[in-house]
């Protein structure tokens, strides 16, 4: 069998090349995938802020919900810190030289032009006590430490963008406003660095750092340095035996680094869990890219099979030469096309930090899992696509086999329509969920649909291919009676070999317009909505900063011509989302005065309602998903982990890019919740204390008095000029840093299925090529007869233009599906409408012509030998 088995490889050289390739570029993108996963997970920030320490403990920073197996674990925005007692328990600990506390919190200098300074590449600017210097550690560049509660030490780094130097005076915003501080000293790490690479540092007196923070005597981070004579590692180990406490972490490591850059570790998660989804959507489309590219094969190899059954040839010899060939092209396609996943990561990891999505220490590893991984993916997906493409081919009778091969009597077996039947209404059902669930959401379920939808597509592409192709064909025919008609003629007998071609387009296409359709109607509407929700003549932002300190609303009360200010404060809330506990977007508003500057078209109740202790306001697609009315009631848990128990006191619609929960910020809570590990627990708070500790304002909303806009306008222009850290903009200018916000938290989502599309694209010129060099015969016969070879050409083109326009056709549908659900989830009604114009029909513009390209070069390069030589050499 092993002879045969090669003997057919060798004189099948084009069918062999083309099941190598798509194998190859199927296991090129999953292993590109894998090694992204694994240098995602393996790497740490450029430097440790925690690098002296030998260990340094926190609280656990996970909501968890449930027990045993049915445990949830949901990260919280504010974890809980750590208590003055447990620092004395870590003092306590053997080997223990000392514990040094740190709550990091906000705090930005303001340069000679008076512009807050971010951190290095525009991320965050901490302050801490001076004493938490030592755990990185930083040095003393030049002056002393900070002595007097106005006196700062920034990093040197900070004090050359700043322009500053010891005895120098220098502005520094923080939660408690503007203020005046002087330069005590300069500091830089002890390797020489300036400052850390992602996050500015200033170092206050302890008393100074304890007051700015509002930590109340509760610690974020405690930092354990060994004594001499006691091992990093030893200590941590005795740490985590005195404390034995769920609800706490000892970190070393990496998960150490982590912590002390967490706007680094979160990109690092962000870039990291892009690929996983984007693996699994890729084995998807490749058991179809494989197994069309195999079917193809089978089909034009259908006469050697059938003479094979003639001559005693078992199913089962059959179909075990066709696995062993399959195993062949696997080993064959594994090595290259894990070499060819190495650049594709490169390049995955070149956008990503172009982008600003992934860190500079993302770093592509390579090594042997993920060459294990994709090799062996490739050979599941090449067995199961082989083995499947052959198992009707292998048993039918030697009599039918024949007959098979002259002229296939049925287009597709029943079990194949049954189970694309399934796949549909799989598709349909999943459709209908999206529109319960509504929202994001929703919106996220689409991609399923889509993916369902193509799987039943390409199950019923004989069907559709026969069904399709009898218009497309007739208006060919009408434009050219000799080519054209033989087209049709051509396309007409040859429904499996159209349909595999068809098939690849219909991916492409579908996957496309999936990418275009939904995510530009999922921007338009949340831009519609940020627009129709602001009805406020001027907004507040922050200036290079996190938020803005609350006496920035405080002030703008103060000025002229000013009637109705409100301040928002982005947080988040622990909620039910499909069954499971998840992190969904709140704000904390002032409910006395957001209905003056935010309309967030209440559908039911009353934005007044939220005053009242224990009430809220929740977004309409999360009401629904819940069956939730004014009225209702429901569990939760706030920012830092706090249960709840609140009300329903309205339901609003314009929540997309803003909540689905509306919390009131009259109870918000200040001090710090320590070290309690949150479960779904009895005695939940009734009242609304929500979970933001003395924080920073999202936006400060600005409604002017009638006839006093202007005036309005004057006190904003001295008022931005007096606060560094302010930016005021007019609602026009406020939708559009919207706009542009929600097209950056999308272009990771843009990447994945770029790379997707290109997957499929690959797959569509493979198929094309695969599907007209194999006519090598066919097309001597046709010059033997008398026609030219611009003749047959013209007639690859216009059986070319047939396959693409069955394949557009069915992948746009499919495209059309998604882009209606996605309207139906965020508006409520299916319409197709958002068609992003002119990307769409450039999108089909670029598979028409890569389509054609690839069908009239296959049919060029088959045309190259004489008709005799071809006739005679001919095999396949």
């Amino acid at each position: 069998m092993l002879r045969l088995t090669l003997s057919t490889i060798r004189t099948r050289k084009i069918g062999f090349a083309g099941s190598v390739a798509s194998v190859l570029v199927a296991v090129a993108l999953i292993s590109a995938c894998f090694m992204m996963i694994q240098s995602g997970l393996s790497a740490t920030p450029e430097v440790d802020r925690f690098g002296a320490t030998a260990a340094v403990v926190r609280a656990d920073t996970d909501l968890h919900v449930g027990s045993g197996d049915d445990e949830e674990a949901v990260p919280l925005e504010e974890p809980p810190r750590l208590s003055a007692a447990r620092l004395a328990e870590l003092r306590a600990v053997p080997g223990v030289a000392a514990v040094v506390a740190d709550t990091p919190f906000y705090a930005q200098a303001v340069n000679r032009h008076g512009v807050a300074l971010a951190g290095p590449g525009s991320g965050p600017s901490w302050g801490h006590g001076w004493p938490v210097a030592r755990l990185t550690p930083f040095v003393l560049n030049a002056g002393r430490g900070p002595e007097a509660d106005d006196e700062v030490v920034l990093d040197a780094d900070l004090a050359r963008r700043a322009s500053v130097r010891p005895g120098d005076e220098v502005r520094v915003v923080t939660v408690a406003g503007t203020q005046r501080f002087r330069v005590s000293g300069v500091a830089r790490l002890d390797s020489g660095r300036a400052g850390l690479p992602t996050q500015s540092a200033l170092f206050f007196t302890e008393r100074a750092a304890a007051r700015l923070s509002g930590a109340d005597g509760s610690v974020e981070f405690a930092g354990v340095l060994a004594r001499p004579g006691t091992s990093d590692a030893e200590l941590a180990d005795r740490l985590r035996q005195t404390l034995r406490d769920p609800g706490l972490r000892v970190l070393t490591g990496g998960e150490r680094a982590r912590a002390g850059a967490p706007e680094t570790a979160e990109k690092l998660e962000y870039s990291t869990q892009l690929f996983g989804p984007m693996a699994g959507i890729g084995g998807f489309l490749a058991v179809f890219v494989i197994g069309g590219t195999f079917g193809l094969s089978i089909l034009q190899r259908r006469r050697e099979i059938a003479l094979l059954r003639a001559i005693g040839t078992t199913p089962g010899q059959i179909s075990r030469m066709i696995a062993g060939e399959a195993v062949v092209v696997a080993l064959v396609a594994a090595l290259p096309g894990y070499a060819l996943g190495v650049p594709l990561a490169h390049l995955l990891r070149a956008v990503l930090v172009g982008q600003g999505l992934a860190p500079p220490e993302f770093v592509v590893v390579t090594g042997p899992l993920p060459l294990v991984i994709g090799g062996g993916a490739g050979l599941l997906l090449t067995l199961l696509s082989a083995l499947t493409a052959v198992r009707q081919a292998a048993r039918v009778r030697p009599a039918e086999a024949l007959q098979e091969a002259v002229g296939p009597r049925r287009v597709m077996t029943v079990p194949r329509l049954l189970f694309a039947l399934v796949t549909l209404a799989g598709g349909a059902a999943v459709l209908a969920l999206s529109q319960h669930l509504g929202g994001e959401v929703g919106v996220a379920f689409l991609a399923l649909v889509v993916i369902l939808f193509i799987g039943a597509a390409g199950l019923l592409s004989p069907v559709l291919t026969r069904v399709l192709e009898r218009p497309a064909g007739a208006v060919v025919g009408a434009v050219t009676r000799t080519t054209g008609w033989l087209a049709h003629a051509n396309s007409a007998a040859a429904v499996r070999r159209v349909s595999s071609a068809a098939a690849a387009i219909m991916i492409s296409v579908a996957m496309a317009g999936y990418a275009l359709l939904v995510t530009a109607v999922l921007n338009d509407t949340s831009a519609a909505q940020g627009r129709e929700r602001v009805v406020a003549d001027r907004v507040l932002v922050p200036r290079n900063g996190p938020g803005l300190p609350p006496g920035v609303a405080d002030a703008a009360r103060r000025l002229p011509g000013a009637e109705t200010v409100s301040a928002v404060r982005a947080t988040s809330f622990v909620s039910y989302v499909l069954g499971t506990p998840d992190v969904v977007p709140a704000q904390l508003v002032d409910p006395g005065t957001i209905d003056k500057v935010l309309d967030l078209r209440v559908l039911e109740g009353s934005l007044a309602a939220v005053k009242e202790a224990g009430t809220v306001a929740v977004n309409r697609t999360h009401a629904g998903e819940h069956g939730w009315h004014v009225g209702s009631r429901f569990h939760g848990w706030l920012a830092d982990g706090s249960p709840v128990d609140l009300r329903v006191g309205a339901v609003f619609d314009r929540g997309l890019g803003f909540a689905d929960i509306v919390l009131p910020r009259t109870e918000a809570r200040t001090e710090a919740r320590t070290e309690a590990r949150t479960e779904a627990r009895a005695g939940a708070q009734t009242g609304v204390r929500a979970g933001v500790r003395a924080g920073l304002d999202s936006a400060v909303l600005v409604r002017a008095r009638p006839g006093h806009a202007d005036e309005l306008d004057r006190a904003l222009a001295a008022f931005e000029r007096e606060q560094p850290a302010v930016r005021a903009l007019d609602r026009e200018e406020y939708g559009g840093a919207a706009e542009t916000s929600i097209e950056r938290n999308i272009t990771g989502t843009y990447l994945v299925l770029a790379v997707l599309v290109s997957f499929t694209a690959v797959s569509l010129v493979n198929t094309l090529v695969m599907g007209t060099a194999a006519r090598t015969r066919e097309f001597a016969l046709l010059r033997a007869v008398g026609a030219s070879r611009r003749q047959i050409v013209r007639m690859i083109g216009w059986e070319t233009g047939i396959v693409l326009a069955i394949g557009v056709v069915v992948g746009t549908v499919i495209a059309c599906v998604a882009l209606a659900g996605a309207n139906g989830a965020l508006s409520g009604s299916m319409m197709l409408t958002g068609l992003p114009m002119p990307l769409y029909p450039l999108a089909l513009a670029g598979v028409a012509v890569m389509g054609l390209a690839s069908g009239l070069l296959a049919a060029g390069m088959a045309l190259l030998s004489r008709p005799m030589d071809a006739l005679g050499g001919a095999r396949e």
